[in-house]
């Protein structure tokens, strides 16, 4: 069945390696990778909580372009998942995929954060607080501030977060969009629905205006800022805590890819429009 999924999109996926299985060995292949490549840059940046250090590992996929400014789109991992790798597997496995075939990130510039919440996957040291409680809590931590930051200088096009949702049964999406819902996201759970079932409220539009962001910042979102123009297109794509580990991994990168290819198709119709 994925053998099938991937041959009709052009798609043979590449394995994340066994020693991906844990965080420190997933990061570690993309930075072995990285150093051999020319369109994969990879760098670490150093954070500090209530006296816990570590890395914050930033990911950057430079596509070939034809023309015109990349389109830079951020994706998110390692959030709220009880510490699950599937995101972070799904990320690693989408750029070491378009590390072989560059064609799959036409006009793309990715910027990949695989685990933002770094304390959580860090062994060896005493976790502080959820990433999403502090940030909830208005906390200035500097992986919070890292984050801000990013957000706030590369202006991004696009905002993917991929997650578990471990009392879910059906794939399921979040978008600001109902646009992106209907364009990107929709095709992209077509191909899903293929590999896991998708939830019975499979795409939810949530409200875009600057009140609301607001409020989901104040929930603990990472978003943007909520003053930001343009906004970016935001998606969280949650797999099933239902489903297996190896079919979350795959959910979640054939979704991130779908999203990617059905972008670039809807700016293209929009050109020609």
């Amino acid at each position: 069945m994925i053998q099938a999924i991937q041959t009709a999109h052009g798609l043979a996926e590449t394995q994340v390696p066994s020693k991906g299985e844990t965080a420190s060995g997933l990061l570690d292949i993309l930075f072995d990778t990285s150093s051999n490549s020319s369109s994969l840059m990879a760098t670490r940046h150093p954070v500090r909580v209530a006296g816990c250090h570590a890395n914050i590992s930033k990911f950057v996929l430079l596509g070939p372009r034809f023309g015109g400014k990349p389109i830079r789109v951020a994706f998110l991992g390692g959030i709220g998942d009880h510490g699950s790798l599937a995101g972070p597997s799904a990320i690693a496995r989408l750029l070491l995929e378009a590390e072989l075939r560059s064609t799959l990130v036409r006009d793309y510039a990715l910027f990949a954060y695989p685990i933002v919440n770094v304390f959580e996957h860090t062994e060896g040291v005493s976790r502080p607080e959820g990433f999403e409680r502090r940030l909830a809590t208005g906390k200035s931590d500097s992986d919070i501030r890292f984050f801000q930051t990013e957000l706030e200088k590369w202006r991004f096009d696009g905002l993917v977060t991929v997650r578990t949702d471990c009392h879910a049964d059906g794939f399921h999406a979040v978008v600001r969009s109902a646009l992106i819902a209907k364009e990107v996201v929709a095709p992209a759970l077509d191909v899903v629905a293929k590999i896991v079932p998708i939830g019975k409220r499979p795409i939810l539009v949530r409200p875009g205006d600057v009140r609301s962001r607001r409020a989901d910042s104040a929930d603990g979102r990472l978003t943007p800022p909520p003053e930001l123009r343009p906004y970016p297109f935001e998606v969280e794509l949650f797999a099933p805590g239902s489903a297996s580990k190896d079919e979350r991994i795959r959910s979640l990168f054939i979704a991130s890819h779908e999203i990617l290819r059905s972008y670039r198709r809807m700016l293209c119709h929009g050109d020609g429009i």
